[in-house]
């Protein structure tokens, strides 16, 4: 079974509310309740979950962080 890819949208990220959301293929949105954001990639090394930052949102994009993680 395949996960599901490009789960979210540029709309959806403007519209989110505080938490973190999943768009898949281990990248992830988090916004938090004073209004910075970050996307960050999740992964799972030796069992233990492991995260790396790639950016504040504005400054990266929806478009930017999918490209930071097919080339990272």
């Amino acid at each position: 079974m395949t996960r599901a890819l490009n789960k979210l949208s540029t709309q959806t990220v403007k519209a989110a509310d505080a938490g973190k959301y999943s768009d898949g293929g281990g990248l992830w949105f988090a916004k938090s309740k004073d209004g910075n954001a970050k996307w960050f990639l999740r992964v799972v090394v030796h069992g233990r979950r492991r995260e790396m930052g790639l950016g504040a949102y504005p400054a990266v994009s929806l478009r930017d962080a999918r490209v930071a993680l097919k080339v990272g």
